[in-house]
C-alpha cells in the first residue's frame, strides 16, 4: 500500500508541474537517464545541475532519477548484465556477480580503501564493459520511454483539467 501510495504522489506532483509539457518530459528524461546509470547516489544531484544547465525541469528531473531505488536496483543490474553480454558477448551471471560484489564493497568511508579498488579492478575486466554496454543501452531507451509517457501524461492531464474547467464555467452561466 504504501508504494503505491508513494507512486501515485509523485506520479500527481509530476503531472501538476507548472511548466511546459516538453520542458517536463525533458527534465524526466533526462532524471531517468541519470537514474539508470551507475552514478553511486549523485543521479538526483547531476540531473539537478543538467536540468538548470538545458532548463529541462528540475523537479521532473529530480523525480525522475529517483527510478533507482532499492526495489529497481536489482532489476537494472540484471537486465543490463544480460542486455550487455547479449550484445556484446560474455558470461552475464559474472557480470551480475562483479557487479554485486562492487556495490556491497561501495561506500564513502571505503572510496579511497585499497579492497574498493581491488574488487572494481577485478570486475573492470570483461565484467564491467558488459555491464556498462547494457547499463547505457537501458538508459538510454528507459529516458526516451519516459519522455513520451511524461508527454503525453502531462498533455492529456492538462487537457483533462482545462475541459473540466469549461465545464464548470458553463455551468455558472
Amino acid at each position: 500500500m504504501a508504494v503505491t501510495r508513494w507512486f501515485r504522489y509523485h506520479y500527481l506532483r509530476l503531472l501538476r508541474i507548472n511548466d511546459d509539457p516538453q520542458t517536463i518530459a525533458m527534465g524526466m528524461a533526462v532524471g531517468v537517464f541519470l537514474g539508470v546509470l551507475p552514478t553511486f547516489g549523485l543521479g538526483a544531484v547531476l540531473a539537478y545541475i543538467l536540468a538548470v544547465i538545458f532548463r529541462f525541469n528540475r523537479a521532473a528531473a529530480i523525480i525522475g532519477s529517483l527510478i533507482m531505488n532499492p526495489l529497481t536496483t536489482p532489476l537494472f543490474w540484471s537486465g543490463s548484465a544480460i542486455l550487455g553480454a547479449l550484445l556484446v558477448g560474455g558470461d552475464w551471471h559474472r557480470t551480475v556477480q562483479a557487479v554485486e560484489a562492487f556495490s556491497k564493497t561501495f561506500s564513502p568511508q571505503t572510496f579511497l580503501t585499497k579492497e574498493l579498488w581491488v574488487i572494481l579492478a577485478g570486475a573492470a575486466r570483461k565484467s564491467l564493459y558488459v555491464y556498462l554496454v547494457g547499463n547505457v543501452i537501458l538508459a538510454i531507451l528507459f529516458a526516451i520511454m519516459s519522455y513520451f509517457l511524461t508527454l503525453k501524461l502531462t498533455v492529456a492531464y492538462r487537457r483533462r483539467k482545462a475541459d473540466l474547467l469549461h465545464r464548470k464555467s458553463k455551468l455558472r452561466f
